[in-house]
Order: structure tokens, then sequence, then C-alpha cells
């Protein structure tokens, strides 16, 4: 009995200090997200629709998109990546130090649908401001997911998977690089 309480004691002193950890490496991070945002002298390379999308996702989308990347020193930031769909679109940021990514924030914003008088679903009106239904923030450590909080859904596929967030970047980061030489 005397050896179950020790192991649940260390069990729970690791649970402790793991959370504690995490939370010090999210304020850091945190911190590094504020520094680049408060930047003003980033250098900033904007490609439109074509020049990344068949790299990234293999197509291109029906209200195009752009991928902005931000350097500061010559290294990689932050990008920022916008795709527009006929329902809306999402808005991508990611944040890099030292080449590897440390934070994701995520949006997808729908416009409202627009009903005939038959209750028919005719199409989005993209004259009113849309509506936020997914925002997701992803913090990594060492390239490993620490914490993910999200709130709404996605309303459709946005051509890869959380799991395959990391590789995405590295590729996007890559597309940018190679633009800026």
């Amino acid at each position: 009995m005397r050896n179950i309480q020790l192991f649940i004691g260390l069990l729970f002193i690791s649970f402790i200090g793991t959370s504690q950890n995490t939370n010090e490496i999210i304020l850091k991070i945190r911190s590094e997200f504020q520094r680049i945002n408060s930047l003003n002298q980033l250098e900033k390379i904007e490609l439109d629709n074509e020049d990344f999308m068949n790299e990234l996702y293999g197509h291109t989308t029906d209200s195009g998109g752009q991928l902005i990347g931000y350097f500061e020193n010559g290294q990689l930031v932050k990008y920022t990546e916008w795709i527009g769909l006929h329902h809306g679109y999402f808005t991508t940021e990611y944040y890099f130090k030292n080449n590897k990514l440390f934070f994701v924030y995520d949006q997808e914003k729908m416009f409202k649908s627009v009903y005939d008088e038959s209750g028919e679903w005719m199409n989005f009106d993209t004259s009113l401001e849309p509506e936020t239904i997914f925002e997701g923030r992803y913090y990594f450590d060492n390239t490993k997911l620490i914490k993910k909080l999200t709130k709404g859904s996605h309303l459709s596929n946005r051509g890869y998977e959380l799991s395959k967030i990391l590789e995405h970047s590295n590729l996007a980061s890559k597309i940018l690089k190679s633009t800026k030489k």
C-alpha cells in the first residue's frame, strides 16, 4: 500500500512539474509572438495564388490566395497564408524562431448565406463582414505540439491535417526563402 501511495505521489509531482514547464514555455512563446508582431521594419515577400498554391496544395482555389513572408535579418520569422474560397476564407499565421515553428494562429471565416424566398440556398453575401467559425492556436516546443486551443469547427477540408502542419510550414517556408534569393 505504501508503494502505491509513493508511486501516485511521484506521478502527481511529475505532472505538476510538466504543467509548470509547459506554462513557462507558452509564456515565452507569447512573448516572442508579441515581439515579432511589434516589429515595423521586417522585409516582406508576397506571393499570389499561382506562385505558391500549386506547389503547396496541388491546385488553386476559386477565390485565390496569398502567401506573405516576413524576414528579420534574413531569417523568416513569420508568414501569413490567406486562402479564399466561395464560402469564405482561411487566414493562418505561422511563427518561427531559429527556423523552428513555435506558434500557429488559424482562423476560418464564412460569408453569410443568402437564401431565396423559398428557403433555397443561393450564394454567399461577400459584402457583409464574414463570421469567424473556427479559431485555433497551436503552441510548439522543439517542433512538438505542446498545447492546442480551438473554438468552433472548419467548414471544409483545408488540404492538410494538423498532424502535417510541420510538413506544410516547412514547404511554405522553403517556397518563400527560394523566392527571396
